[in-house]
């Protein structure tokens, strides 16, 4: 093993038979593959069958390498491999990254060829598993010494190139305070308090400065090993073993183990766990594995989902690609919690890759979704009602209609919006009683619903509300919708209502007040029709401000055909002008219009 290593250039073992993009698949496989060799090497004890299996499976590879390559290449860039400018291996930089262990002692290039697995290939494995990236140990020394005769690198002086600023590793933040110095220890032993009895049977041990040197080096390398990331890995490890009674009893493992991790908002064990376990039962091809994944991500979704959703005070949330993973590992037990929670959400991000897994759920599940219309929390049975609306779930429509007559406003006015949305005839009776209802902003919803849905008989019931002495009581948002919509629906035939309530008096003589007759004359312009044209000019001379601008305005719109009737026609929510200009005329109005001088109030 040289630094001058001409055999390892890439651009001499380009083979005819496969194209680089066939074969970079197959150089990640076997990085994978010795990773994972490494790491039994480091988590089992000398003689656990999955060391020899994944051994075995290295060895596999690099056959499958040796038929198509002279020999394996891999260029060393910090935190990743590359094989002929393609990344095979990249990880941030950290404890457990395999690149840059190579990478911090100058080794940029690393070489296998043929024959390695005869016999070095082992004993290499095994230096990389006790390589500990918190130690100062250099693995270049280490392997220098080997002398492998199959394993080849190119390094540089880490020390000399100044070009290079190798990154520290990140130990795992949370996983504990380190050792500054030797002050504890020193006081321990200056204090007296281990006696001579007690260290009787190592008295014959001297810990000389080195000794305590390298006893705080190990402490602070186990104390700052993140246990649970390795028992996670030793877990997946058994999993993939061919055999189901192991792999039931790791269900069950983690079936106690997840709640843990998922209380402690731990989102990148969880993603590993729940990714992992897809990818290998569907590796397997297995339906009892993929069966036995599918119940353990059932029981844990509507915990995952909430753990997504509801980052804690300190605004915990997961990566992209852990949300990626948890997201899409949500089963339909997750509706409930999606539903309820996804308003909330702080975050964009999650809230739009929460409502992607929600839709998805709920178009494989729609019976969930229809459920929650009855739940008893009144918001969540709302919400649903929105969603169903949104994804057009006309099945729903009947829950929906029961939905409308719960007592709760909230309820009742979702339930209307959705009916409304999916043009409803089957909700024709909830919209007829809606507009009756007791709340003002559910009597709005039903009237534009009744628009949307144009039911049998919708012009007739608007009449009998329009003509209603009570509807002069109310706002005049919901006086002008109320016209509208009955102009909208009755056309011509709705102009001798309208002409009265615009120009007719009432039994003593007076007029309507000014704010129902401005109403009036702007529902004619939505009708626009000859007769309507005719009974708003009529009333151009009016002299109550109100009615006299809204009949301009009515007119204006029939005479242009401009977008007006249109706008006005689709209810639209933009402001409406304020049709009482002077309060003051209201109190004028019945000494102006009252031409005989009889009128009482209006």
């Amino acid at each position: 093993m040289t630094d001058q290593t001409p055999d390892i250039d890439p651009s001499r073992d380009h083979p005819e038979a496969a194209t680089d993009d066939e074969l970079s698949g197959l150089v990640e496989e076997t990085v994978n593959a010795l990773l994972k060799a490494a790491r039994a090497r480091q988590t089992y004890v000398l003689g656990n069958p999955l060391i020899e299996r994944f051994q075995a499976e290295l060895c596999e590879k690099l056959s499958e390498v040796w038929d198509a390559l002279p020999h394996l290449s891999l260029t060393i860039d910090e935190g990743r491999l590359l094989w002929r400018d393609r990344e095979v291996y990249s990880k941030p930089v950290g404890p457990d990254n395999f690149a840059f262990r190579f990478f911090k002692d100058g080794i940029r290039q690393l070489a296998l060829l043929p024959g390695v697995e005869e016999g070095e290939l082992a004993e290499f494995v095994e230096l990389l598993a006790r390589s500990r990236p918190a130690h100062d140990d250099d693995l270049l020394a280490t392997l220098w010494h080997r002398d492998f005769k199959a394993i080849r690198m190119d390094y540089v002086d880490a020390t000399e190139d100044e070009a290079t600023d190798v990154p520290k590793p990140d130990r795992n933040a949370g996983a504990g305070e380190s050792l500054e110095d030797m002050s504890e220890i020193e006081a321990v032993l200056e204090s007296g308090a281990v006696t001579e009895e007690d260290s009787a049977e190592f008295s014959d041990i001297a810990l000389g400065e080195p000794d305590l040197l390298y006893l705080k080096r190990e402490i602070e390398a186990e104390w700052a090993r993140p246990i649970v990331h390795d028992v996670t890995l030793s877990l997946l490890d058994q999993f993939e073993m061919r055999d189901q009674e192991r792999r039931r009893q790791v269900v069950d493992i983690l079936r106690e183990m997840l709640p843990r991790l998922l209380a402690d908002l731990d989102f990148s064990n969880v993603a590993l766990i729940v990714n992992e376990l897809q990818l290998l039962a569907n590796k397997t091809g297995e339906n009892e594995t993929q069966e036995l994944v599918t119940s353990l991500l059932r029981d844990m979704s509507e915990a995952m989902a909430e753990m997504v959703s509801a980052p804690d005070a300190e605004g915990a949330s997961p990566g992209a690609e852990d949300l990626a993973a948890l997201v899409g590992a949500l089963q339909a037990e997750a509706i409930p919690t999606l539903v309820r929670a996804i308003p909330a959400v702080p975050n964009r991000q999650t809230r739009d890759r929460l409502a992607e897994a929600l839709d998805r759920l709920v178009g494989a599940n729609p019976g969930y979704l229809v459920d929650l219309l009855s739940a008893e929390d009144p918001m969540l049975a709302a919400e649903a009602a929105r969603i169903v609306a949104r994804i057009g779930l006309r099945e729903a429509e009947p829950d929906l209609v029961e939905l409308s007559k719960r007592p709760e406003d909230v309820t009742r006015q979702a339930a209307i919006e959705a009916l409304a949305i999916l043009g409803s005839a089957v909700g024709a009776e909830a919209l007829a009683t809606a507009l009756s209802d007791p709340g003002k902003d559910i009597r709005m919803a039903a009237v534009k619903a009744i628009v949307a849905v144009r039911p049998d008989g919708a012009a007739t019931l608007l009449a009998g509300i329009v003509d209603r002495s009570d509807l002069s009581d109310r706002a005049q948002g919901e006086q002008m919708a109320f016209m509208r919509a009955y102009g909208t629906i009755a056309g011509d035939e709705a102009v001798p209502l309208l002409e009265k309530l615009l120009n007719g008096r009432k039994w003593w003589g007076g007029r309507r007040a000014p704010l129902t007759r401005a109403c009036a004359a702007r529902a004619l312009g939505v009708v626009g029709t000859p007769a309507a044209q005719s009974a708003l000019q009529k009333a151009a001379s009016d002299r109550a401000a109100p009615v006299k601008s809204a009949v301009r305005v009515a007119l204006r719109a029939i005479d242009s055909d401009s977008d007006e009737r249109v706008k006005v026609a689709m209810l639209s929510e933009e402001p409406e002008e304020d049709l009482v200009e002077d309060p003051l005329e209201l109190d004028m109005d019945i000494d102006l219009d009252d031409e005989s001088g009889k009128g009482g109030p209006s």
